[in-house]
C-alpha cells in the first residue's frame, strides 16, 4: 500500500502523491458524467496520511467540481491530523461553492466526528449493517 491509485489522473496532469513505503493508507478518485467525484479511502487517516489526502482531495474538487463525496467506509483509525484534513477539505468545497460530504462513515469515525463536534457538519451516511447507496450533495442551500 505504498501508493496512490493512478486512475484519477488525467494524462499529463502532473505526478501523484507518493507515501513512503509502510504507510497504512489506499486511495482512489471515481469520477462519472453528472455526478460527483467520489474520493475512496482505505486505511489510516492519521499525522502520517493526512496531508497527502488533503492533496488528493483537493486537487479532486478543483478538477472535478466543488461537491466531492468522500467514501470513508475504508478508514481504520483516525486521529486530530485526519480530522484536520477532513476540515480543511471541508473548507476548500465550500470556498470554492460546493461540499464535501463524507459517506460510509463507521460508527467509530462518527463518534468521533460527533465528540468534536462535526458529525452534522460533515457526514451523510453512518455506516449501519446494509450498506446503502450514497446521496450525492444537492446544490440547493
Amino acid at each position: 500500500m505504498t501508493e496512490y491509485s493512478r486512475s484519477y489522473v488525467p494524462a499529463g496532469a502532473g505526478t501523484v502523491p507518493r507515501l513512503p513505503a509502510g504507510v497504512p493508507l489506499e486511495a482512489s478518485v471515481r469520477v462519472r458524467r453528472e455526478a460527483a467525484p467520489v474520493v475512496a479511502i482505505r486505511g489510516e487517516l492519521d499525522i502520517a496520511t493526512a496531508a497527502v489526502f488533503g492533496r488528493l482531495v483537493n486537487d479532486a474538487i478543483t478538477r472535478y467540481g466543488p461537491d466531492t463525496v468522500v467514501d470513508a467506509a475504508g478508514i481504520s483509525f483516525c486521529d486530530a491530523s485526519g480530522i484536520g484534513a477532513l476540515v480543511r477539505a471541508a473548507n476548500h468545497a465550500r470556498r470554492a461553492g460546493g461540499t464535501l460530504t463524507l459517506v460510509n462513515v463507521s460508527p467509530q469515525l462518527g463518534r468521533l466526528l460527533r465528540v468534536v463536534g462535526l458529525e452534522d457538519h460533515l457526514v451523510a451516511q453512518i455506516r449501519t449493517r446494509s450498506r446503502r447507496p450514497y446521496p450525492f450533495p444537492s446544490r440547493a442551500r
